[in-house]
């Protein structure tokens, strides 16, 4: 298994597809020219975990501007592995991949949100890994395409 940076197109397009599958996403189409965005602006991550070269997982991730120190944080916004590939690591590879990527980019810390309800497998994914903290927040969205 290789973790690597997704730098074009149809290995994104890959990646959302591991992501559709596992969060079972609907109609979840987004055109190339916005995703070619995303992938184009220097504070948005992208990294898959490929077996045979084909992509079984992954994580997407982007990159928050600190004021109060002289470093980033970096907010882990999707990680996924498809279904027959969980249970071997791979996540905790992404995980520990995105760290050593923080160590050598002046980035201060790393952290993820997930929700608490019926979603006891990410709760007790990230449980298992690196972390050296969990704080218990409630999370305020606004929906501005109302």
């Amino acid at each position: 298994m290789k973790i690597s940076v997704i730098d074009n197109m149809r290995q994104f397009k890959e990646l959302l597809d591991v992501f559709a599958e596992v969060f079972e996403w609907e109609d979840n189409v987004v055109d190339d020219a916005y995703l070619s965005n995303c992938l184009n602006n220097k504070n948005f991550l992208a990294f898959a975990a490929k077996i045979d070269d084909t992509i079984v997982g992954g994580m997407t991730a982007h990159i928050l501007p600190n004021y109060e120190k002289c470093k980033s944080s970096i907010y882990i916004y999707d990680l996924a592995v498809k279904e027959s590939f969980q249970k071997q690591g791979i996540g905790k590879c992404l995980i520990n991949f995105l760290l050593e990527y923080g160590k050598n980019n002046n980035i201060h810390d790393v952290f993820v949100d997930t929700e608490q309800c019926d979603n006891e497998d990410a709760i007790a994914f990230y449980n298992k890994t690196a972390f050296d903290l969990e704080i218990k927040v409630l999370q305020y969205s606004y929906n501005i395409d109302k």
